[in-house]
């Protein structure tokens, strides 16, 4: 008896577990870039890569067809991260985030950067549907102190 009452106990808080760990949440998506080489001229697709934590996919492997899943009343955040070997060399960040679709996912457009994170909550009110948005961004050498703007343009799809 011991024995069933325990399993079912076990098996109910796992159930609940699954339940939450699946309900609508906020995003975190990494832009990892190899910064020198896309500086000194390397394509930002070829030395680049969107991952987060919430069923983002590419059908190809390529950044620009990234497609990443957010919710109505959630936040997305975004981070850049430099994986380069000598990522202390440059300073790497978001300038804004301009997005077009036929959803009213957010109340800015662009969205700002301004840093190494960047975080926009989706409309309460969005319908579901697929935006395209652009992740401008800057890269500055500090040896030099020039800086160049790139962009990439991945998508989201709210629910």
């Amino acid at each position: 008896m011991k024995t069933t009452f325990f399993f079912a106990l076990l098996l109910s808080m796992l159930t609940i577990q699954m339940a939450s760990a699946q309900g609508p949440k906020n995003i975190h998506i990494d832009f990892k870039i190899d910064a020198e080489t896309i500086f000194n001229g390397g394509d930002v697709e070829s030395n680049s890569e969107l991952v987060d934590d919430n069923k983002g996919k590419t059908p190809n492997g390529n950044p620009k067809d990234f497609e990443s899943e957010a919710y109505r009343g959630k936040f997305v955040i975004w981070e850049i991260l430099d994986f380069g070997d000598n990522s202390s060399n440059y300073q790497v960040k978001f300038l804004d985030f301009p997005w077009r679709g036929d959803i009213d996912a957010f109340t800015k457009n662009p969205l700002q950067g301004g840093g190494r994170k960047a975080k926009a909550k989706v409309n309460d009110n969005s319908a579901d549907g697929t935006i395209k948005y652009t992740i401008r961004f800057s890269i500055k050498s500090k040896n030099t102190g020039e800086t160049r703007n790139f962009e990439l343009d991945p998508r989201l799809r709210v629910r």
